[in-house]
């Protein structure tokens, strides 16, 4: 039978364990150096000393870790005290808060009803400016449409006016040109009279001419 079997029973575990021992889950490097080391006298040089020491020391480690629970169990009882008063502090916080929403809630239903009520008022109000632009556009339609008519009636007299200048400047133009004409007629007629004085003068020379030949061969034989 394994040794280990015994001293592992609960009863038989406790006077073998290390009462201020507490658990690190960090890796523990002891020093081997010649100077740390210690002679662990409580296990190896236990026998040597008379058990009355010994049994003092482990009865104070029993009173030391029964303290311990009592002040363990103690903090646990407080802190569910703690959570406790927390918990119902917070009730009475959401409590109020909820007043304090409902509260809210009902002056945000009252300025809703106000802001409807003035909503309505400047709907009113903006219908009677529509109907008062309205009324404006119809007006200012009926302006353009008058002005409308009395350009078209101005155009209309001016382009009169521009066919009656060029019917006049038409009419200019075809008695200047009948006159031109007329000059040319004249001119071509006079230009022919003088062609027909200088043919009457030529032939008149030369008869004259004629006749001196005639009056020379008579004197010279």
């Amino acid at each position: 039978m394994s040794l280990w079997s015994w001293v592992n029973q609960p009863e038989e575990l406790k006077n073998f364990q290390n009462p201020l021992f507490e658990a690190n889950s960090l890796v523990i490097w002891p020093s081997v150096a010649p100077q740390s080391l210690q002679l662990w006298e409580g296990i190896f040089l236990r026998w040597n000393r008379p058990s009355r020491y010994l049994d003092e020391a482990e009865e104070e480690m029993k009173r030391i870790i029964d303290y311990n629970r009592f002040l363990q169990d103690k903090v646990n009882s407080m802190k569910k005290q703690i959570t406790q008063t927390e918990t119902e502090g917070k009730v009475d916080e959401v409590d109020e808060v909820d007043k304090v929403d409902e509260m809210d809630k009902v002056d945000e239903m009252d300025k809703v009803d106000e802001v409807d009520k003035v909503d309505k008022v400047d709907e009113v109000d903006k219908v009677d400016k529509v109907d008062e632009v309205d009324k404006v556009d119809k007006v200012d339609e009926v302006d353009k449409v008058d002005e409308v008519d009395k350009v078209d009636e101005m155009d209309k007299v001016d382009e009169v006016d521009k066919v009656d200048e060029v019917d006049k400047v038409d009419k200019v133009d075809e008695v200047d040109k009948v006159d031109e004409v007329d000059k040319v007629d004249e001119v071509d007629k006079v230009d022919k009279v003088k062609k027909v004085d200088e043919v009457d003068e030529v032939d008149k020379v030369d008869e004259m001419d004629k006749v001196d030949e005639v009056d020379e061969v008579q004197e010279n034989p």
